[in-house]
């Protein structure tokens, strides 16, 4: 059983896998693969990029912004035509000056709904600020010119004038009065332009926090992918080192106890977290299985707080491959002495410590540190700067400090699943 020989830094996956693409203008993203044939080209496509999808309901938001902003328009136009009658002494009503002046803003309504809908259908403007704004300041002119005679007509049908009041009426038309519209309409429009572009940064604001946390599943899936291998291919070979030894009783031994572990490792591969306490008691599992290979000269000590580490949360066979690290490092390099771990709770986080004889003269196979150097992208992944992960070299001795914020598992699991 040559699994020793394989290259044990590379996930085997079937089906639909993730590579990390390296030339071409998606060099560094994370890709999906479809596995080709043997010795064919593998086909890579890049992950989509995230859309931003307008929908009905930023139509609905914008037409109620549209009428809320007329109406109060609206509404204190005939506030203040009431009190002015007031004050000549004509005593025009609220509700008589209110349904005078509705119909004179049905221009202004009327361009700020088509305003509302072509920013709702051209989407993609808004991607160009300064461009749309100097759109927007050339159709205040154009709107002046058509809306003008429309609010002059409606002025002489509210009043119930004839319609051949109409040209004086429109001669009669103060500049004062086209001022006024084109600084209502302006501030309209400018409060459209800017409500949609606030709403487009946010959305492109979340899209871009979706696909950020799209982009780290997918790395966290593939580091894990990548341990679970090594894990099986370097467990294999102690069974292997054991199968070739004479005592065959132990052999089936082991593998009781493998199954034991891959029944552990395929369920963990399933979860975003387990149990600090489930991952425990894998390593003693796995650490119970290296002794029938080692037998005494793995000396294995640990010191764990008297703490409920089930409530607590832990990324998925985290622990092992810095146990399986100081096996390696210590007994598979010649050396003799005390595996020692300690697993301590302080001020929120999780200490743990291993540590493990080692020696300076003898060289290690190949594959050696796979484990950390992936354990290390998963911790940055996860926890960014808010976990550690030390090693330092000794003239004896080994040893690893890891310190990660603990997390209750409910609530992690409970965030999982959103």
């Amino acid at each position: 059983m040559a699994a020793r020989g394989m290259d044990d830094s590379k996930p085997m996956l079937t089906g639909v896998c993730l590579r990390r693409a390296t030339v071409g203008p998606n060099a560094g993203m994370l890709t999906r693969g479809r596995r080709s044939a043997p010795g064919s080209t593998p086909t890579v496509d890049p992950m989509p990029e995230p859309r931003i999808r307008p929908s009905a309901a930023w139509l609905r938001q914008d037409l109620a912004v549209v009428l809320l902003f007329w109406t109060l328009v609206t509404l204190g136009l005939a506030l203040s035509s009431h009190l002015d009658s007031r004050r000549s002494g004509s005593a025009i009503t609220l509700a008589s000056a209110l349904a005078q002046m509705a119909p004179l803003m049905l221009p202004q309504v009327s361009f700020s709904l088509a305003v509302a809908g072509l920013l709702h259908r051209r989407r993609h403007w808004l991607n160009r600020p300064l461009p749309l704004l100097g759109w927007a300041a050339a159709a205040i002119p154009i709107y002046l010119l058509a809306a003008t005679p429309a609010v002059v007509a409606l002025g002489v049908w509210t009043r119930g004038q004839p319609w051949s009041a109409y040209p004086k009426a429109m001669a009669d038309w103060t500049a004062v009065n086209v001022w006024i519209d084109a600084m209502t309409a302006s501030a309209g429009l400018a409060l459209q332009i800017g409500w949609a572009l606030w709403r487009h940064a946010q959305a492109q604001r979340e899209a871009a926090l979706r696909a950020n946390a799209e982009n780290l599943g997918l790395r966290l899936a593939l580091l894990q992918g990548q341990l679970e291998p090594h894990f099986l291919f370097n467990t294999l070979n102690s069974i292997a080192a054991l199968v070739r030894g004479a005592d065959r009783a132990v052999a089936l031994q082991a593998l009781s106890r493998l199954s034991d572990l891959l029944r552990y490792a395929l369920r963990a591969s399933q979860q975003r977290w387990m149990s600090v306490a489930d991952e425990l008691r894998f390593v003693d599992d796995y650490v119970t299985l290296q002794r029938l290979r080692f037998g005494d000269s793995l000396q294995w000590r640990t010191e764990v707080d008297a703490t409920d580490w089930t409530l607590w949360a832990c990324p998925p066979l985290l622990l092992q491959p810095l146990v399986e690290n100081a096996i390696r490092h210590g007994l598979e390099s010649g050396q003799s002495g005390v595996l020692h771990l300690r697993l301590h709770r302080r001020e929120g986080h999780m200490q743990l410590a291993i540590d493990n004889p080692r020696s300076t003269d003898t060289a290690l196979m190949p594959g050696h540190g796979i484990g950390l150097a992936k354990t290390r992208e998963r911790l940055q992944v996860l926890y960014g700067e808010r976990a550690q992960l030390q090693t330092e070299k000794g003239a004896t001795r080994f040893m690893l400090r890891l310190s990660l914020p603990l997390e209750a598992l409910d609530a992690a699991l409970e965030a999982a699943d959103r």
